[in-house]
């Protein structure tokens, strides 16, 4: 992993800087810390570990910093992590300004998953260093983002964005999830943007924007940014239906069927294929929808949904050839009482009287049916008084 790379990295710089600055340190230190050395090459972790205690019972030397890394990485290498932690506290306690104990501290506390304490572990090392690594702000952002403390990451990987000219890809994503994570979304949505300009190709990100804009409730921005990511990657059918969903929102039925008959392939099933034949009348497109629903819908139902595209289109004569087929063979209530508008609509008021009367028993339709027969009845007397 990244952060034990880290680690292993910061124990041979420390035991670089003991061979660079050796008369810095005192002559039994500098023969235990060899010692030691050879040992944990040879992976001998705990007699690496009893070697240097044993100095530091014994030694009169005053104890460097360089012990107490070395004992701290010696015991973290043989898995003994929370002992190596106490070292690492100890040094720090007498050497409170040491970068590498500070360092080893924050990945002893991100391998014990305290993660709080491992990004404030690495922002004091950034702080100790004279020109600080902006490696270590992304440890931290990273660490922080880890333990849910999503303003403490924003926070930091915003100071690392601003201090390094050319950012990399990696420390702009996490920034962007981090401000995203913790509702800072005028402040994200620039950032991520940004990041889309120089990598217009990233797919996830694009839906990332499409989420981001969903949450602002910008549907048009939305759906355009949807649009993209499913352009330039592999989308799924529920993706697709999301931003169906979207077009269909903004008044664009055509722009839905047309995304749903991407969704749902050239199989689709029958509630699917109801799906697109709705968005298509609903779209004015009545000749596709029929054409649609005739082709993909073989069953009553999407026979009863193509008697209605047909009757709200105006076409009464047509959606009558329909819901008569479905009455007589199938005795469908909902098609004799949609024969009962259809000839309502053409004022045909003794075939509606007829079919309203045929469903005036069944419940579902007895108080609308009864309210026209109701109509039909004061048209009837206002006919007759007429005549008188």
């Amino acid at each position: 992993m990244k952060y034990l790379r880290s680690f292993a990295m910061a124990l041979s710089l420390c035991l670089l800087f003991a061979t660079v600055c050796a008369a810095k340190i005192p002559p039994e230190a500098r023969q235990a810390l060899y010692k030691a050395q050879m040992l944990m090459d040879e992976q001998h972790y705990d007699a690496a570990v009893a070697m240097l205690r044993t100095y530091m019972k014994s030694t009169t030397e005053a104890l460097h910093a360089q012990v107490y890394v070395v004992l701290g990485g010696a015991l973290y290498q043989s898995g003994k992590k929370k002992a190596a932690l106490d070292v690492f506290d100890q040094g720090r306690h007498a050497y409170p300004n040491n970068e590498f104990l500070c360092f080893n501290t924050g990945i002893t506390f991100y391998a014990l998953h305290r993660f709080t304490e491992a990004g404030e572990y690495f922002e004091k090392t950034y702080a100790l260093q004279q020109s600080g690594k902006p490696e270590l702000l992304f440890q931290a952002g990273s660490a922080y983002y880890h333990g849910k403390e999503y303003h403490k990451a924003a926070r930091v990987l915003q100071r690392l964005l601003t201090a390094v000219e050319r950012p990399r890809k990696e420390w702009v994503r996490l920034a962007i999830h981090a401000l995203i994570d913790s509702r800072q979304f005028s402040t994200a949505a620039p950032l991520l943007m940004s990041y889309l300009n120089r990598n217009p190709e990233d797919a996830e990100y694009w839906k990332l924007l499409a989420s981001l804009h969903l949450d602002q409730e910008a549907f048009v921005q939305a759906g355009a940014a949807l649009e993209i990511s499913l352009r330039l990657g592999k989308s799924s059918p529920q993706e697709l239906e999301q931003l169906a969903s979207l077009y269909a929102y903004q008044q664009a039925p055509l722009l839905a069927a047309t995304v749903l008959a991407r969704a749902y392939g050239p199989s689709p099933d029958q509630g699917q294929a109801l799906k697109i034949a709705a968005m298509y009348a609903v779209g004015g497109r009545t000749t596709q929808a029929v054409a649609y629903l005739d082709q993909y819908g073989k069953n009553d139902s999407a026979q009863l949904e193509k008697g209605k595209v047909l009757y709200h289109a105006r076409k009464f004569k047509q959606a009558e050839t329909v819901f008569q087929a479905l009455a007589e063979q199938k005795g469908n209530a909902e098609a004799r009482f949609f024969l009962a508008l259809c000839a309502w609509e053409r004022k045909d008021w003794k075939h509606a009287r007829s079919e309203l009367t045929r469903i005036a028993g069944v419940r579902k339709y007895r108080s609308r049916a009864q309210g026209y027969l109701a109509v039909l009845k004061d048209l009837e007397t206002a006919r007759m008084e007429a005549d008188n």
